[in-house]
């Protein structure tokens, strides 16, 4: 028997079927509630959600493949677990449709001030909240992976212009989405919502500083619904009490959970959700079949779908420890 940490809530939360899947495959499942040495040596592999998993825990456990539950593997040392041999999966697209579905609705809640009205009728005073329609205005999206692409798909349906910054895909590429290809500082200027949609890697790290916010109109917004650490949220709450910006929203924060004595909950017109963006019955769903296959094909001796560190793919392929 084989032992898979569990370290994600939403495991096999809403469906026994990911679990019945380990199961009738000689795993068993191990649900800690804070992962420590001693845990990660019992364990064969891990399913990982957004907790940190460093170099140091990778070299002194015995997991031999940690499935991310998710797309991000900036919480995972990479190239301890390469160096280790161990390979890293993640669960593209599984929970594309969800984030960008609530990228939508965070930019209606914006542009409508349903916070605002909820605060006013929730005290009793029926007095409403003007806000702006969203049909007509720009959407500036950086980051034109999966996430962006569905975002884009679903603005254009509201009537928006959309516009898209990404160094990766190709400027014919994006414009086969009807979406106008810039660079940064032209989407920043232009866009009266600014959505990002890119990984947290060193490139990314605090791309949206003081000086990109004072690029950005007045009367615009912001929202992440990708990675805390893009953000400088120190710049950010400058933006929004000196008035450089209209208001954000915000799904993912630089520490996670949001600590008690965050500035970011006394900061006005600022929509913050708990990184919520993944959680829906039907990604989490996808995300859980997704690691607990990738399990299951590893043991099996098989190349799991979607490696994030490709080399050590190559490198078990040569050990004869993988079929291709």
């Amino acid at each position: 028997m084989k032992t898979v940490i569990v370290a994600t809530r939403t495991f096999g939360k809403y469906s026994e079927e990911p679990v019945k899947l380990l199961e009738k495959n000689g795993f068993t499942l191990l649900r800690p509630e804070y992962l420590d040495e001693n845990i990660l040596k019992r364990a064969d592999a891990i399913i990982l959600g957004t907790g940190k998993l460093s170099g140091e825990m990778i070299r002194h456990s015995s997991i031999k493949i940690i499935a991310r539950h998710g797309v991000g593997v900036d919480n995972v040392d990479l190239k301890t677990a390469t160096e280790l041999g161990i390979p890293v999966t993640i669960t593209p697209n599984a929970n594309t449709v969800s984030v960008a579905e609530l990228t939508i609705a965070l930019i209606l809640a914006l542009s409508r001030r349903l916070i605002d009205s909820y605060r006013e009728i929730s005290e009793k005073k029926f007095s409403p909240v003007t806000g702006i329609e969203i049909f007509g205005k720009t959407l500036g999206i950086i980051g034109f992976g999966a996430i962006g692409r569905e975002t884009s798909k679903r603005a254009i349906c509201l009537g928006m212009k959309v516009l898209a910054c990404d160094p990766y895909v190709e400027k014919n590429i994006i414009e086969r989405h009807s979406v106008e290809a810039v660079d940064l500082e032209t989407l920043l200027k232009n866009s009266d919502f600014v959505s990002l949609h890119v990984p947290l890697t060193q490139s990314t790290k605090h791309m949206i500083g003081k000086e990109q916010l004072k690029m950005m109109k007045k009367s615009a917004f912001l929202i992440n619904t990708s990675r805390g650490g893009i953000v400088d949220e120190r710049a950010l709450v400058e933006a929004l009490k000196e008035g450089y910006i209209s208001g954000a929203a915000l799904d993912a924060f630089e520490q996670e959970p949001l600590p008690e004595d965050s500035i970011l909950y006394d900061c006005p017109n600022l929509v913050l959700t708990p990184h919520a963006g993944a959680h829906t019955y039907e990604a989490i769903y996808k995300m859980n079949m997704m690691s607990a296959q990738a399990i299951v094909d590893f043991f099996d001796g098989k190349i799991p779908l979607h490696v994030a560190n490709e080399k050590v793919v190559e490198k078990l392929l040569e050990m004869g420890f993988l079929r291709g």
